[in-house]
């Protein structure tokens, strides 16, 4: 889980929570992140819950980008977005603009199936899984990787790479930072929710 401030909005990013996202208290923020991986199973009820939980954060902004685990989102995407919070931003290879800042969610989960055209400036991109060769463990996106290098947006969130949660690796252009949790879910106390964040 990463906590950082870009023009002077706080944000807290995330993944990988698969089904346990209760378990987990999120500090208060401009913007919350969820990378994907949201469910286990990848069925209705567990995204719901997930929704249900997501939705009271008290954070202002809340973005969800859908993983590999959410296969509801491929396998019934007219049904899923009928699960999805209003107050809930979805970002599937499209933009939205909070203070000044331009989030851009694309799909990887865990590769893209087709070559996409990003837009310029992008301020922080998110994706489910990372671009090959960005702590991928050999299993990032090819694909994901040329819009990178033609974008360079200024954050890369992503996460997928559970041994990799928390990490962050800095070129001249981009930070990337992975965002997965599911590193600390066998730490977890189910009866005792526990706050966790990295330093800003």
């Amino acid at each position: 889980m990463h906590k950082f401030t870009l023009k002077n909005q706080v944000i807290i990013a995330l993944s990988d929570t698969h089904g346990h996202h209760r378990n987990f208290e999120i500090p208060n923020c401009d913007v919350v992140i969820h990378a994907g991986d949201a469910c286990n199973d990848g069925d209705e009820s567990q995204l719901a819950d997930f929704f249900d939980w997501f939705s009271a954060l008290p954070s202002k902004n809340k973005i969800f980008v859908a993983g590999n685990h959410d296969l509801i989102f491929d396998l019934d995407p007219e049904q899923v977005l009928k699960l999805i919070p209003k107050n809930v931003i979805f970002l599937e290879n499209q933009s939205c603009v909070i203070e000044d800042i331009l989030f851009y969610g694309v799909v990887a989960r865990p590769w893209m199936n087709q070559p996409h055209l990003l837009p310029k400036e992008i301020d922080v991109l998110i994706s489910h899984a990372p671009a090959m060769g960005r702590m991928d463990e050999g299993d990032g996106c090819v694909l994901l990787k040329e819009l990178m290098e033609m974008a360079s947006p200024k954050v890369h969130l992503f996460g997928h790479i559970h041994s990799g949660g928390g990490m962050e690796e800095i070129d001249s252009k981009t930070i990337y930072r992975c965002c997965s949790v599911a590193h600390l879910i066998s730490n977890l106390n189910v009866n005792q929710p526990r706050l966790f964040y990295s330093r800003s």
